[in-house]
């Protein structure tokens, strides 16, 4: 106990020394630290907690930045010459107007002189001032522990699904699409409209919030993928039941399966953006078993007759098209969705097109030609559409990854 305490007070030395130095370069010099109980500061969870608020805190704000681990745990410095009362002003406005403000201190100096909140923080889990609750041990620290980890779940579950949603409806609703379902036309599709694509989401998307929740646990990751398949055909037969039998989304129940767990793994041992795609590669290392059984599908068929290996070759290789596409979407504009679509379409193996091109040389060439518009004006785009449609083509593997690097997207600027 003694050892722990030294090393306690040998990193807070360490931090006040560092401040000091920001405090004759800055007006003001601003801490980011996790407000968890217990002595223990370096849980997965004040990780979490410091780099998202780091992430909150608007640029304008502050001038410099260092971030720093130590036995004390995880914490940013910030160097600023903005007015003190300010940025006081604006980071109470952060903790308490965010849903996991109460368990991280944003502290600002002014000299030597930290700045009062001008008020009393309430406990987690009463509304008693939490010094009191502090004093009297009205929770024991597991009651405690146990209510922030709740509660950062709680929130990330509810964030993930509407991250989920938005993915999918920013590729359905795009148009034109060279072929797909739009709101605008069924596209090469006679059994599918923008109806059908809408119950098939709603469908899928508490699966694949339940996926994310089996990532998002102290779990071996060698685990992950038998436990996500068995949700998956649950949410397949959640879809079937919805559509009459029509499959909608069955490819992207498989792809965002992957790829919410990878993020819930990522999220729960603080792992950086860049790990989702080897944590992907990780979790799909059985998904190699399917290539040598006697399943009857057309994708299997693919890869015995063409060496196409699919939506299955990409999550072994840890999506790596979905990582390639991500430079050429710039933001979620119309533009940026086509130009990354495109890219996508000449870049991966989509089944999907080649049981449409009916030939292994018409598939060849369709994907020559996509490769021949990733620079492409909107009469060129409109001309490839029309040829899509003329020849009942569809790119439904490619609409997949367009929904996970829309996915990523929208993680990278919420988050990272």
């Amino acid at each position: 106990m003694k050892l722990q305490l030294d090393k306690i007070l040998i990193s807070r030395e360490n931090r006040f020394a560092k401040m000091q130095k920001l405090k004759a370069a800055y007006n003001a010099v601003i801490t980011v630290k996790s407000n968890i109980p217990g002595d223990n500061k370096k849980l997965n969870i004040a990780y979490f907690l410091v780099k998202r608020y780091f992430k909150l805190i608007p640029k304008e704000l502050y001038d410099f930045f260092e971030f720093y681990d130590d036995f004390g745990g995880p914490y940013y410095l910030l160097g600023s010459n903005n007015n003190p009362k300010h940025i006081k002003k604006e980071l109470i406005l952060i903790e308490e107007n965010t849903k996991l403000g109460r368990f991280i201190d944003l502290d600002v100096y002014d000299g030597l002189k930290i700045l009062s909140r001008g008020f009393m923080r309430k406990c987690y889990i009463c509304d008693n001032p939490a010094f009191v609750c502090n004093r009297e041990n009205n929770h024991s620290l597991d009651e405690l522990l146990d209510f922030v980890k709740n509660k950062i779940k709680m929130v990330l579950v509810k964030e993930t699904k509407n991250l989920i949603d938005k993915s999918i409806l920013t590729e359905l609703n795009l148009h034109p699409k060279f072929g797909l379902v739009t709101p605008y036309t069924n596209g090469s599709h006679s059994d599918m409209n923008y109806s059908l694509m809408i119950n098939a989401k709603d469908a899928i998307l508490p699966y694949l919030v339940k996926m994310f929740e089996v990532g998002f646990c102290e779990i071996k990751i060698d685990s992950i993928f038998y436990k996500i398949r068995q949700i998956g055909l649950e949410a397949e037969e959640a879809m079937l039941n919805k559509t009459n039998n029509i499959n909608a989304y069955k490819g992207l129940i498989f792809n965002m399966g992957l790829m919410v767990a990878a993020y819930g793994h990522v999220l729960y041992y603080n792992g950086s953006l860049d790990n989702i795609f080897d944590e992907v590669k990780e979790i799909s290392k059985p998904v190699i078993k399917d290539f040598n059984t006697d399943i009857n599908s057309f994708g299997l068929k693919a890869f015995k007759d063409f060496n196409i290996k699919g939506i299955r070759g990409e999550a072994l290789n840890g999506f790596g098209s979905v990582k390639k596409a991500l430079p050429y979407l710039k933001d979620l504009s119309d533009s940026s969705l086509i130009k990354t679509l495109i890219f996508i379409i000449s870049e991966i193996e989509d089944t999907v097109l080649l049981k449409r091109a009916k030939t292994y040389e018409f598939y060849l060439e369709i994907k020559k030609i996509f490769k021949q518009h990733l620079i492409s004006n909107e009469e060129a785009i409109l001309s490839l559409n029309e040829f899509c449609l003329n020849n009942n083509l569809s790119f439904g593997g490619s609409a997949d990854l367009l929904v996970l690097t829309v996915f990523i997207k929208l993680i990278e600027n919420q988050f990272y």
